[in-house]
């Protein structure tokens, strides 16, 4: 779900604090299109082939295209994003994070994602039903993000979208589906 990708790269300045190492030089990028779960639930609640990152020049990538909601969202979903970085061939955990009611989030305007999500087209209020749109050509927005030569690498992001009942972190959750996203932190 691009709207997960919209609240990973709002939340990034939560999970990792900038720690006081300045911007050297440095940019993120998508590495990869959004793309689906191998597994049937993930398959059978959206679709993510019509999304693509392209390149205005040389040092920025940008995504773009259309992600198809098979299945509407819900009150009571939340989504957890697991951030792990490429530490000499294997993903490591680097860093998560639980929104615990995301259609909360949808329909707050001091949202800290409020920014990310008008590229997505997104309806302001859950629930929503199924239905297809477009990615307004997403450029992440680096203001936010700590990035400089301690985070630079490649990363894979997994986005577990689950039910919450209560919209309490803890409670018990049931498996909706799950979406990665590959980006990197690289010099200019």
């Amino acid at each position: 779900m691009v709207f997960v990708t919209v609240l990973l790269l709002g939340l990034y300045n939560y999970v990792l604090a900038d720690g006081g190492i300045p911007d050297d030089g440095y940019i993120l990028n998508f590495d990869s299109p959004i793309y689906v779960c191998p597994d049937e639930e993930s398959n059978a609640f959206v679709d993510t082939s019509e999304t693509e990152v392209k390149r205005y020049n040389e040092t920025t990538a940008y995504l773009t295209g259309f992600i198809k909601f098979i299945k509407g969202i819900e009150p009571a979903t939340m989504v957890e994003v697991l951030i792990e970085k490429d530490i000499g061939g294997s993903f490591e955990m680097f860093a998560s994070h639980e929104i615990c009611d995301l259609c909360k989030e949808l329909g707050d305007e001091d949202s800290p994602y409020a920014d990310y999500l008008k590229y997505f087209g997104f309806p302001d209020q859950c629930p929503f039903s199924p239905d297809t749109f477009a990615i307004k050509d997403f450029v992440v927005n680096t203001k936010d993000l700590p990035i400089n030569s301690a985070t630079a690498g490649r990363y894979q992001v997994t986005m577990n979208i689950s039910k919450n009942e209560g919209g309490n972190c803890l409670n018990d959750k049931g498996f909706i589906a799950c979406l990665k996203l590959d980006f990197i932190i690289e010099s200019l």
